[in-house]
């Protein structure tokens, strides 16, 4: 999701517009819970996305009709824990079911993914400044693997604040009371199995075969608060490195030579927590 708002229904639409001819648009349902239930330090949440895929241009040379809809359903646990000297720590318990849905789940179809960090925080006038740093496993860089969590935030003044790291770094800033901008850098992906076989004109037949889009986008995105509770998101992005495959048992079956792309994204989110 765009937003970073916690306590939230939100829905958001994206689409890449040309990688490589493919077109990609993803619609997803969320809502996170991470402060109102009690104890405060626990939350929870759940996301839908269906991913739709145009494969038209290459559909003369294989039939890839069983990739043209994925289905991604994560539900995620957070607990945050404050410590001494201004550390917290934070874990986080996502496990996520992406899939074609063309047969019945099984165990490919799942993915496990975590994350734990420890934060350290500073009061500077009244301008807060954190340092992040822990260790992630999931699907952010495509297939699953294990990442790094880093990054410095800082708020310059009330209305300005940036973030330097990895996985995302970003600037962002309050114009008003209703209107703030944002520049983002972060990595985007797809993993999802295949649950039906998948042949190609050599004659082999694939079973359980993994599609897999990995790109690092840039983006300036633009959120409206229309009131205490509803609020909008608008973002115009750039795609690069973007890499989408199909692959079988770790092996690269098929490549689709993507490249660059924009990306246009929009979003309605509805805050559950008013504060």
């Amino acid at each position: 999701m765009s937003t970073e708002t916690e306590d939230l229904v939100a829905l958001d639409y994206e689409m890449y517009t040309s990688l490589n001819q493919i077109q990609f648009e993803n619609k997803t349902v969320a809502v996170d819970l991470t402060s109102l239930l009690e104890p405060s330090n626990l939350g929870f949440g759940v996301t839908y996305t269906n991913h739709s895929i145009d494969f038209e241009d290459y559909e003369m040379y294989h039939n890839f009709q069983a990739l043209e809809t994925l289905h991604s359903v994560e539900v995620f646990a957070k607990y945050q824990k404050a410590l001494a000297n201004n550390w917290n720590m934070g874990i986080t318990l996502a496990p996520y079911l992406s899939s074609t849905f063309n047969d019945a789940v099984s165990n490919e179809d799942f993915v496990f993914s975590y994350a734990a960090n420890f934060i350290k925080s500073w009061d500077n006038d009244g301008h807060k400044s954190y340092l992040k740093l822990g260790l992630g496993y999931g699907a952010v860089f495509g297939k699953p693997s294990f990442y790094p969590l880093l990054s410095y935030t800082k708020h310059v003044d009330e209305k300005l604040r940036y973030e330097i790291g990895f996985p995302r770094s970003g600037a962002f800033y309050k114009i008003n009371t209703q209107s703030s901008v944002d520049f983002t850098l972060a990595p985007t992906s797809v993993y999802a199995n295949n649950s039906s076989d998948f042949s190609l004109e050599n004659g082999m037949v694939y079973s359980n075969s993994k599609l897999e889009f990995k790109a690092l986008k840039a983006a300036l995105g633009y959120t409206f608060q229309f009131d205490d509770y509803w609020s909008s998101y608008f973002s115009v992005g750039y795609l690069t490195a973007s890499e989408l495959t199909l692959t079988n048992n770790d092996n690269k079956i098929y490549d689709f030579d993507s490249n660059e792309s924009l990306s246009l994204n929009l979003g309605i989110s509805f805050n559950l927590n008013k504060k």
